[in-house]
C-alpha cells in the first residue's frame, strides 16, 4: 500500500467516526476539554474578619463577651470553609478555662450579648474548639456568633494570643490558610488609673498601655457615658474638667472613671485598661475636680 493510499484511508475513517456520531470519539474530546478548563480556571481562597473584636479582659464580674466573626469563600468555585483554633503563645491554661459556644447567624447585627444560642451550635474551649464549618458558593460568606466565657477557676491574671485559622476546600484541593488573631486576658481586678491634680480646674488621667500599639484609641467613661475626648496612645493621657464629667453624674460627688480601648468607629470595647475614683466638688471660684475619693 502506497503512502498516498494510506493517507486517503485515514481521512475516510475519521470522517466515518465523527460524521456518524461516534460516542467514543465525542466523549473523549469533551472529557479532556472539561477537565482542562476546571483545573485552569478554579481558584480556592479564604478570608476571615472580626476576630480582633474577640480581644477582651475577662473578670469574674464580667466574664463573657459575644462577637460575630465572618468566614468567606474568597475563591471563584464552591467550597467548604472550616476553622481551627490555635493557641499562638501565652497561657494555655487560660485558653482551656475559657468556654466557647458558636453558632451561625444571618448577619453580624444578629450577634449580640443578648442573643440566644441558635441551631447548628458547636461548643468547647479555646484550647479545643470544634471546627466552624460552612458550605459556601463562590465569594459567599457565613457569619458565626461566638460567645467566649471565663470559667470558674481560670488563672487570675493571664494572657493568651489566640488565632482562628481558616481554609476553603473543594474535593482534594485546599486553599492557603488565613489567620485571624485576638487576645484573651483575665484578671480579678483592673489596673489602677493614674491621676494628677491641676489646682481643681482639671485632672490628667494616665494608664499603663501594656503592649498595645501606639495608635490605639482610648476613652474615659463614667456610668457607661464617655467623658472628655478620646486620645491615642501616642499622647497617653486624658484631661477632664468638672463640666465634662457633670453630665454623666449630675448629682454625684465621687465617681469611678474607667478607661477603655475604643474600636475603629470610636465605640468602647470590652478591653478595660484601668479605673479609679475622682471627686467633683465646689470651691470658691466654682465647680472643681480632684483625683481620688
Amino acid at each position: 500500500m502506497t503512502a498516498r493510499v494510506r493517507l486517503v484511508l485515514a481521512v475516510v475513517l475519521v470522517a466515518v467516526f465523527v460524521g456518524g456520531g461516534s460516542s467514543v470519539a465525542w466523549a473523549l474530546w469533551t472529557a479532556t476539554g472539561t477537565a482542562a478548563s476546571s483545573a485552569t480556571n478554579g481558584t480556592l481562597a479564604a478570608a476571615i474578619s472580626g476576630t480582633e473584636a474577640l480581644t477582651t479582659t475577662s473578670t469574674p464580674a464580667s466574664p463573657s463577651i459575644t462577637r460575630p466573626v465572618t468566614l468567606t469563600n474568597a475563591g471563584n468555585i464552591p467550597g467548604t470553609t472550616a476553622t481551627t483554633a490555635v493557641v499562638a503563645e501565652g497561657s494555655t491554661a487560660l485558653a482551656q478555662a475559657t468556654d466557647v459556644v458558636a453558632w451561625p447567624v444571618p448577619m453580624t447585627d444578629d450577634c449580640t450579648d443578648a442573643t440566644a444560642v441558635g441551631t447548628g451550635a458547636v461548643s468547647g474551649t479555646w484550647a479545643s474548639l470544634p471546627s466552624l464549618t460552612s458550605s459556601l458558593a463562590p465569594r459567599a460568606a457565613a457569619v458565626w456568633c461566638i460567645r467566649s466565657t471565663l470559667a470558674a477557676g481560670a488563672p487570675a491574671s493571664a494572657t493568651t494570643n489566640m488565632h482562628i485559622v481558616l481554609t476553603t476546600t473543594n474535593a482534594g484541593w485546599v486553599s492557603p490558610a488565613v489567620w485571624g488573631g485576638f487576645y484573651l486576658n483575665s484578671g480579678n481586678s483592673v489596673a489602677a488609673l493614674g491621676c494628677t491634680n491641676q489646682a481643681g480646674n482639671f485632672i490628667e488621667l494616665t494608664w499603663d498601655q501594656g503592649d498595645r500599639p501606639k495608635p490605639t484609641a482610648y476613652g474615659a467613661f463614667v456610668d457607661g457615658v464617655q467623658v472628655g475626648d478620646q486620645q491615642l496612645g501616642w499622647f497617653g493621657k486624658i484631661t477632664l474638667a468638672p463640666d465634662q464629667v457633670r453630665p454623666a453624674a449630675p448629682d454625684a460627688g465621687t465617681v469611678t472613671v474607667t478607661v477603655r480601648v475604643l474600636d475603629d468607629s470610636g465605640k468602647p470595647t470590652d478591653d478595660v485598661v484601668a479605673d479609679g475614683p475622682i471627686t467633683l466638688f465646689t470651691q470658691n471660684d466654682g465647680p472643681a475636680i480632684r483625683c481620688g475619693a
